[in-house]
């Protein structure tokens, strides 16, 4: 696979990103396919492991660091969600350069949380993305929460929010909060985290406060409105995933007012599976890729 580095700015930081494509099989007719990783996710992990896929099938592939990781500019340990919109949709427009100086379409490929800040990214960057893949993703947050937590589970997260906003609303300082205590993790997911993804170089994140406030306020299925109506929709998901429920991936394409269609991937979780050569992640890239062909 070759790597062709390319950086760009977001909100006045440079951010590392990169266009591959595959050595001996290049299709210029097909889209350029931006592969977007989960919140704490880096480019040298899912976004490069979709990209040896695709690209094998004479796709093009970007991958980007959001800011604060990899070798992208920004503060470290900081995860707000609505940064990543902005640089995700940044991202959209270097891509979206290219794709027209060589007559292609491009696609916006959200992998996990990211499978719903794509579809916040599009109403930002509106003409720019001719189709979007939503993979394993959730779509309304408190939904969500509460279906990981449970009621009393819910209760104390809220009652923790209540105690840490009101200490730092009386002049109290930061402190660094384990993400998966604001965003729960089931237990086969975190089983994949800390032996699968610890490996990839730079791998780790501690996040603060204000990421659980952006995470309760993040409901993507909200905002669709008439800017999606003509932009299809590939909602991607596993039929076993216990961190971002199947409802989560129904509900989308009830709600999604524009072309539309769903797979369930069987026997698929929400990410156990994430290896190059599972039979199982071959068949999601696998039907990604036709479905993104089928919309050229």
């Amino acid at each position: 696979m070759i790597e062709q580095k390319v950086s760009f700015h977001s909100d006045g930081l440079i951010l590392d990103g990169a266009f591959f494509t595959d050595e001996t099989n290049q299709d210029p007719t097909l889209p350029i396919v931006i592969a977007c990783s989960g919140f704490t996710g880096q480019k040298n992990i899912h976004p490069e492991r979709y990209a040896r896929a695709w690209t094998k099938k004479g796709f093009t592939v970007f991958g980007f660091d959001y800011r604060g990781f990899g070798a992208s500019e920004g503060e470290r340990e900081r995860v707000i969600l609505e940064e990543q919109v902005r640089d995700i949709a940044n991202a959209v427009a270097i891509v979206a350069e290219k794709a027209k100086t060589e007559n292609r379409k491009v696609f916006l490929a959200g992998w996990g949380m990211a499978g719903g800040l794509i579809l916040d990214a599009l109403r930002i960057c509106e003409g720019q993305v001719d189709g979007l893949v939503a993979m394993n993703g959730f779509f309304n947050s408190v939904r969500v929460q509460k279906a990981l937590r449970g009621e009393h589970g819910w209760k104390a997260f809220k009652a923790f929010m209540a105690e840490e906003r009101l200490r730092l609303a009386k002049g109290g300082e930061k402190k660094g909060i384990d993400p998966f205590e604001i965003y729960p993790l089931d237990p086969v997911s975190r089983e994949y985290v800390f032996t699968e993804l610890v490996k990839a170089p730079g791998y780790g994140v501690t996040s603060d406060f204000d990421f659980a406030d952006s995470l309760i306020s993040f409901n993507p299925e909200a905002n669709l409105d008439e800017r999606f109506s003509n932009i299809p929709l590939l909602i991607a998901h596993g039929a076993e995933n216990d961190l971002h429920p199947v409802t989560e991936a129904k509900s989308l394409y009830a709600a999604y007012p524009g072309p539309k269609s769903l797979f369930l991937l069987k026997n698929g979780g929400h990410t156990e599976w994430m290896l190059d050569e599972d039979p199982r992640f071959i068949e999601f890239s696998t039907h990604i890729a036709d479905w993104i062909s089928l919309q050229n």
